[in-house]
Formats: C-alpha cells, structure tokens, sequence
C-alpha cells in the first residue's frame, strides 16, 4: 500500500550463510556479510561482525522460519540493510483527529497508535488506514518503536 522509496516490507525468501569481505583501507578487520532476499526479489546485506546486524540477522532467520515479514530500510548506495522493525498484523477500528494527525485505534491493540501530519505521505497513510477501517480488511502497520508513530501501511 504505501512505504518509503527505499523501504521493503516482504517474508524473507533466504538468508545466506555470512562470507568474508577483506577489508578495505582504513578498515581494521574484513567484514562478514550476510545476503537476506525477500520474496519479492529485492535483497539487503548486513555485516555480522557488528553486535546489531548479527542479531538482525538472527531475527530475519526466525521471521523467515514462522512465515512473517519484516520492514527493512535499505542504503541505496551499499544495499546495506540500516533499519529493521516488525509490522503488525491489524484491523483498524478508528481514526480519531487530533491537533497533529490521528490517534488510531488498532484491535486488538492497548497502546495508542499516531499518524502525525509531519510524517512524509501523511495523507496516503491516512487513505490506506480509512479505506482499512471502512472494509474492516486486515492491514500490516508498522510503526516507530518509542512512539507508537505509525511509518507505514501495507495490505495485511
């Protein structure tokens, strides 16, 4: 439905097993990347000799055994994955303005949920969580880990 430009919400096809990268100059130690390919075909890499890849990978693997997608964000110029968060399968049971956005209502959700006006897209994510509530169709949300600040919107 709606997403950033450079951001993938898809299951995880295959993660490859790490292989080396020498290092290049003004690096200490070669790199151990791994290769995750989404089933829609696009693909990111992470270097598991960093603490936080190395979980996201173990991450990724499990998402990719019980058949759940994740929100990645890609560097468009390394291919390097930079964000991981999981989105949620929802059905929108209300959108409420409120003086930034909307606070929305998600079942069977207890935290409160906000699409704020400064979020880029503002109004297809809008659209997308309207025309969900409406038809009371199920929707994948992905949302900040801190605020609850919903980032995107796919159908779920």
């Amino acid at each position: 439905m709606v997403s950033g430009p450079e951001a993938i919400v898809d299951d995880v096809h295959s993660i490859s097993q790490p292989f080396e990268v020498r290092a290049v100059e003004g690096e200490a130690a070669p790199r151990r990347l791994v290769t995750v390919t989404f089933v829609g075909g696009s693909s990111g890499t992470l270097d598991v000799t960093e603490h936080r890849a190395a979980v996201w990978a173990e991450v990724l693997r499990s998402l990719h055994e019980t058949g759940q997608p994740a929100y990645v964000r890609l560097d468009p110029a390394s291919g390097a994955i930079t964000e991981l968060l999981l989105p949620v399968r929802y059905t929108v049971a209300r959108l409420e303005r409120t003086p930034d956005g909307f606070e929305v209502e998600l079942v069977i959700s207890h935290a409160r949920h906000y699409l704020r006006r400064s979020r880029p897209r503002f109004e297809e994510l809008r659209a997308a969580l309207e025309d969900a509530r409406e038809h009371q169709t199920p929707v994948l949300v992905t949302e900040t880990l801190d605020e609850h600040e919903i980032i995107d919107v796919r159908r779920g």
